[in-house]
């Protein structure tokens, strides 16, 4: 007799909830977010509590962060650039009558770090709404105004965290809160969800319908109201897993453990294995080959992780980056005719994975001008900012002017301008000197150029070895190749075609 064993890992029979039975020193909460960031699970947020709560899963043990600024709850959280984004919250337990949260805050669990952000606009502040991040921008639908009293809403918004704009989008076509929003390739699903405090009571009417929006052609639609989900309810959790999109249990007059799962593709429904515990309002991880969820609401809040399939999380570390400038004190020289001169600034954000909020850059000088304002914007990881500040006055003998720049809200660092008049040098024999040498692109992934000519090149780690050296004379924009260098921070040494050398610092991406 033949006997033949076949992997059961996406099997039905395999696809099942499990109690994790995790080390519970954790806070019990609902209305809450709970996401990864690297190779941690966050619990943030709730109605019960302003404490973090954050999860090793390689050692099964919590740890408790910086409690939030003020209390949040009715939100869908947001990994973005190593911190944790809750965007349309609610902040208080005035039932039916919570107010919306009047900014977006960020969540650094590294630095265990909070962070207010921009101001929402006043006309646009809701909690109880869906929202993901797509291309490096925040997406914000639906959601109440007032809580759970009626003010239920279809507004989308779109906020760019890189430039700080928020622009109005056209409405989705159902006002719905108390849902999750999933994205799937250039789709933006809104799955479950009701009108808080309309005809029927506060969790009542219910939404069924499924309403999606196509980030490419910028446009809504609504699936056949034979694909609706198939158990309407709100309070839902999400997740996208194995190419379908999950709707986890909530909550009508009382909670729910159904499951069940939508093709995207065929537009489907599937019923899956049900949760192992009645929950609602909270939120679901995909990690490794599982699902997993905690917290929410089964008549009292509570705490009982479980996961769906496999209990294999995984996840890169989130490295905490170095906000730093190019230069502390930039000194430069200038001639009385040149009338004005234009100063690069670059401010990095290196060696790491998490991005920093720059609340301001501020100018003090009589004689300096910022190009352009630069404030509530969100600088990247291992990315610059190029700020140019301008001298307007190039006759007195000396002007000096200070660049403060305050980021993550509480931290700041200056940077001196020391101009000093030469009445020997013109403009382009200033333009010459070896100090105004520029490496470019930097960041740079396999190539750097220079903006002057050159004789000789030495590249050095950041322990100071020589590694690499570019000898014989190489005119302005030669390519330069490192793209044999691990990703590092390097000095290069450059000597112009005088003999005189400078130093120049050079992100190796």
């Amino acid at each position: 007799m033949l006997l033949f064993f076949f992997p059961l890992e996406n099997s039905l029979f395999s696809q099942t909830w499990t109690l994790k039975d995790e080390d519970e020193n954790y806070t019990a909460r609902h209305e809450c977010g709970f996401i990864q960031v690297g190779d941690k699970f966050i619990l943030i947020g709730g109605r019960e509590t302003q404490v973090v709560d954050i999860y090793d899963y390689a050692s099964d043990t919590w740890t408790a962060g910086t409690a939030s600024p003020i209390l949040l709850h009715h939100f869908q959280s947001i990994e973005y650039e190593g911190l944790v984004w809750i965007i349309g919250a609610l902040i208080d337990n005035n039932d039916p009558n919570e107010a919306p949260a009047e900014h977006v805050f960020m969540y650094n669990p590294l630095s265990d770090q909070w962070t207010e952000g921009i101001e929402i606009p006043a006309s646009r502040r809701r909690g109880a709404g869906g929202s993901a991040i797509y291309n490096n921008k925040i997406y914000l639908v639906g959601g109440n105004t007032g809580g759970h009293n009626g003010n239920y809403k279809s507004w989308f918004d779109e906020y760019d965290p890189k430039t700080g704009v928020w622009t109005q989008l056209p409405d989705a076509p159902h006002e719905r809160d108390h849902f999750k929003v999933a994205v799937y390739g250039d789709n933006l699903y809104l799955l479950g969800g009701r009108q808080s405090g309309g005809p029927g009571g506060a969790r009542f009417p219910l939404v069924p319908e499924i309403d999606i929006y196509n980030f490419t052609t910028q446009t809504w639609t609504t699936l056949n109201p034979s694909k609706n989900l198939p158990t309407p309810r709100s309070g839902v959790a999400v997740a996208v897993y194995q190419d379908e999109i999950y709707v986890i249990a909530g909550e009508v007059e009382g909670t729910f453990n159904d499951v069940e799962a939508l093709d995207p593709i065929t537009n489907t429904w599937t019923t899956k294995n049900s949760t192992r515990k009645f929950r609602d309002g909270t939120e679901a991880i995909v990690s490794g080959n599982g699902i997993f969820v905690v917290a929410g609401k089964g008549g009292f809040p509570f705490k009982e992780m479980e996961y769906y399939n496999e209990d294999n999380p995984v996840g890169t570390p989130n490295v905490l980056s170095t906000f730093e400038a190019d230069e502390y004190v930039k000194s430069f020289i200038y001639s009385e005719t040149d009338g004005s001169v234009v100063l690069q600034i670059t401010l990095s954000n290196v060696l790491g994975t998490t991005g920093t909020f720059i609340d301001s850059i501020e100018l003090t000088g009589g004689d300096y001008s910022l190009s352009q304002t630069y404030n509530d914007i969100f600088l990247g990881s291992n990315s610059d900012l190029i700020i140019e500040v301008t001298l307007n006055n190039t006759t007195l003998p000396e002007n000096n002017g200070l660049v403060t720049v305050t980021y993550n809200n509480s931290s700041s660092f200056n940077i001196s301008l020391e101009g000093d008049l030469d009445s020997t040098l013109g403009i382009e024999n200033i333009n010459n000197k070896i100090e105004n040498i520029i490496l470019y692109p930097n960041p740079t992934s396999n190539s750097f150029s220079i903006n002057k000519d050159v004789s000789q090149l030495q590249i050095f780690d950041i322990t100071g070895k020589l590694i690499k050296v570019f000898k014989g004379n190489s005119e302005k924009g030669t390519l330069f190749d490192i793209s044999n260098l691990p990703q590092s921070m390097y000095f290069v040494k450059v000597e112009n075609l005088d003999g005189d050398t400078h130093t120049c610092k050079l992100i190796k991406q």
